[in-house]
């Protein structure tokens, strides 16, 4: 929408014109057949993977609809791996302020005879070191920590975090860092993607494979993609997942900068005009500002504000009024005050001008 100031970038961004106009392009036979428009888009499908790799990090790429069943087929993949290998391995750690999609395994893994152990964060949204180290031992299968939380921004302590897991296999959520950090994390096993916060399509996404791990398959079929995940690709989906990777590398540094340079001018004019103001959380990627307004109701302030398109934490959570998950793990008091607003290099700073101009109006409405 033209007049739309859209900052929920951390939800979904918008389509890059560049990644639409290569889907256009993208063969319509099925990939997996062997006459000529078949193998002509399985080469498209291949072409795609190089164009994510460099951005993403080596690895084997497996296709899924996005991130959560990148999730699952992670979590879930590695235990049923454990359970036909009759490893003894039966405890899974993660943390409170995971995306639902992780939290969520918790009852399927436990009838599956695995615990998923929780571990706390500290008020600026860290995963707790020390309560990490207590959890990892010999019974642990693997490791699950975001690489960037959706809601706030806070990028973990990776360097202590690989320290602590030694040879314990490690995934990783990064859908919120691809294309936000100079480089994803090395040390994790298993990486999950998204297409469509990094300016692709929706409804396309991948868990990249490293070290050779190696999940059991969820969906069961054709035993496309190695049998890791059947289902027939959709090739104009990947063709625009490769694209916007492309695009994103070939301008990552430039577009880091631009992103860093707008988060902290939307910062500090928050700060100025709303006493008391303040970011939630600490060592937050630029891009994701997650702001705590005193005395406002964010979801009422942001329905004040029909022509903005943000949210007050994760769309999962966008149709309840219950305070994100995030914020109570962290421990923010009055969460119903909180503002997420997302930036990406698409956004301009008329946009935030905008936006910090409705901000001020909806303020002194509030005071009056």
């Amino acid at each position: 929408m033209p007049d739309t100031i859209y900052l929920d970038n951390p939800a979904s961004t918008p389509l890059d014109p560049k990644v639409a106009e290569a889907m256009r392009s993208a063969v319509s036979g099925n990939p997996h057949a062997t006459h000529a428009l078949g193998i002509q888009a399985s080469y498209q499908i291949e072409s795609a993977k190089q164009q994510i790799l460099p951005l993403s990090g080596k690895g084997r790429l497996i296709f899924t609809s996005g991130a959560t069943e990148a999730n699952s087929l992670a979590i879930l993949g590695m235990a049923l791996r454990e359970l036909r290998l009759k490893g003894q391995r039966r405890k899974i750690i993660s943390c409170t302020t995971e995306h639902a999609s992780v939290l969520e395994l918790k009852p399927i893994l436990a009838r599956l005879g695995f615990e998923l152990r929780l571990v706390p964060v500290s008020s600026d949204g860290q995963v707790n070191l020390d309560r990490l180290e207590e959890e990892l031992g010999r019974d642990v299968l693997m490791l699950s920590i975001m690489a960037v939380n959706n809601e706030t921004g806070v990028v973990q302590d990776w360097q202590e975090i690989d320290r602590l897991a030694g040879r314990t296999i490690v995934h990783t959520d990064a859908a919120q860092a691809l294309g936000k950090l100079p480089k994803l994390p090395k040390r994790p096993d298993l990486v999950t993607l998204s297409s469509h916060k990094v300016h692709g399509p929706q409804g396309i996404g991948a868990l990249l494979l490293r070290r050779g791990s190696k999940p059991d398959a969820l969906l069961r079929g054709g035993g496309q993609q190695a049998g890791l995940r059947s289902g027939t690709l959709p090739t104009a989906l990947c063709v625009g997942f490769g694209t916007c990777c492309e695009v994103a590398q070939t301008s990552l540094a430039d577009d880091l900068a631009r992103i860093a340079d707008l988060s902290e001018h939307l910062i500090r004019e928050v700060h100025d005009l709303w006493p008391g103001a303040k970011r939630v959380g600490e060592s937050c990627v630029d891009g994701i500002v997650c702001m705590q307004l005193p005395g406002a109701d964010a979801r009422h302030l942001l329905n004040s504000m029909p022509g903005v398109a943000a949210s007050t934490g994760s769309a999962c959570d966008a149709r309840t009024d219950r305070v994100s998950h995030v914020l109570r793990a962290m421990r923010v008091r009055d969460g119903r005050s909180c503002i997420r607003l997302g930036i990406s290099r698409m956004t301009t700073r008329q946009e935030i001008d905008g936006f910090l101009n409705l901000l001020d109006r909806a303020r002194r409405n509030l005071l009056a």
